[in-house]
């Protein structure tokens, strides 16, 4: 005795299954696991939904085939198998803010049939495929996620910034289930989460590189104010030598040189000539920094020009394309309007029509 697997795929959801298709020599168990149910359906007439339970000989065997060569047993048995456990659904973002900045990403929904509703998948089955997976889902919802969340919500948001916040999440999430509660109640789904990921847009692009120029003159002022304060303590150094010079000199003038006035010099000069050598050594190191964070600048500064400038020769292609198109329509329609006219058939009504079409066209060239 072999069990019926009605799911061979990971991505398939449900699966409208016609008993008299199920060809074994065999009797076959129908084992429904805990995330599982089927909905039973005989002579157009629901049945019953179970889960997590076994039917046993259910499908197929020897006397099923000969009962249906025979016209005996049920002429129409179905079964609609549906995973109920929760299940993500990944749809493309593209879409534009309201300074005109570009948004892509991808907008995760996660949802779920539930046992009580998996009859309604029966609307979605009368006019598609024997088996929907995670793709036919998306097909479906892909329009209207766009046309009726996505668009409306993005047109809310200024740039690239504000999409980041809690606010944008919490507006996506509860557009969701207000603008296509509707559509999903009609296949029995639920939603369970909804939220969206954004890819890099302009705007962030440009608040890094600013943000790099902040901080490499954030540290050449550190490196600076360092410098300053080592060369103050060299001068002071230096000072209290010149001082001290002076007394040993004025007491050798006196014959009065003192062996401790001699130690104290030597200590000031060892100390101005390590602070020499240091101040050496760091004003080494500050150059190194300084050439290094120019050239990361240097080469950010050239990669952002590089996009800017691809981007303006990409919307200067594209606005060269609608003008093209737009002379080439505006010939084609003064060519059928000459023809109109040669044909006597020149009224207020062509004129109109005429406008309707240009203004038409205007419209979607934009």
């Amino acid at each position: 005795m072999s069990n019926y697997r009605w799911r061979t795929r990971p991505d398939v959801l449900a699966t409208l299954t016609d008993t008299g298709s199920i060809k074994s020599w065999s009797s076959k168990n129908v084992v429904l696991k805990p995330n599982e149910a089927v909905t039973i359906i005989s002579n157009g007439k629901i049945q019953d939904t179970l889960s997590e339970t076994v039917l046993k000989n259910y499908t197929g065997g020897w006397t099923r085939w000969v009962g249906a060569k025979l016209g005996m047993g049920n002429a129409d048995h179905k079964l609609l198998f549906t995973m109920t456990g929760p299940f993500d659904l990944m749809f493309v973002v593209d879409g534009q803010l309201s300074d005109g900045s570009k948004v892509k990403g991808i907008a995760n929904l996660r949802l779920q049939f539930s046992r009580e509703d998996t009859a309604k998948l029966l609307n979605v089955f009368a006019n598609g495929p024997r088996t929907i997976d995670r793709a036919y889902v998306i097909g479906m919802y892909q329009n209207e996620l766009n046309e009726r969340v996505l668009r409306p919500l993005m047109s809310k948001f200024s740039d690239g910034i504000s999409i980041r916040s809690g606010d944008f999440q919490q507006a996506f999430e509860s557009a969701c289930r207000t603008e296509l509660r509707a559509s999903l109640g009609l296949a029995g789904i639920t939603m369970l989460k909804a939220f969206i990921t954004v890819n890099e847009t302009d705007v962030e692009r440009l608040a890094f590189y600013r943000n790099q120029i902040d901080t490499a003159q954030t540290g050449k002022q550190i490196d600076a104010d360092a410098e300053l304060a080592e060369i103050e303590r060299a001068r002071e150094i230096t000072l209290s030598r010149i001082g001290l010079e002076a007394d040993v000199a004025r007491a050798k003038a006196r014959g009065e040189v003192e062996a401790q006035l001699e130690h104290e010099l030597k200590d000031l000069r060892k100390q101005e000539a390590e602070m020499a050598v240091h101040r050496e050594h760091e004003q080494g190191m500050a150059d190194i920094r300084v050439g290094e964070e120019g050239q990361r600048m240097e080469i950010a500064m050239t990669a952002f020009e590089q996009v800017q400038e691809n981007k303006r020769k990409r919307m200067q292609l594209e606005s060269d394309l609608n003008q093209e198109r737009q002379s080439q329509t505006d010939d084609v329609q003064k060519e059928m309007m000459a023809m109109a006219a040669d044909h006597g058939a020149m009224s207020p009504e062509v004129l109109m029509e005429f406008l309707r079409q240009q203004t038409e066209q205007k419209k979607a060239d934009k």
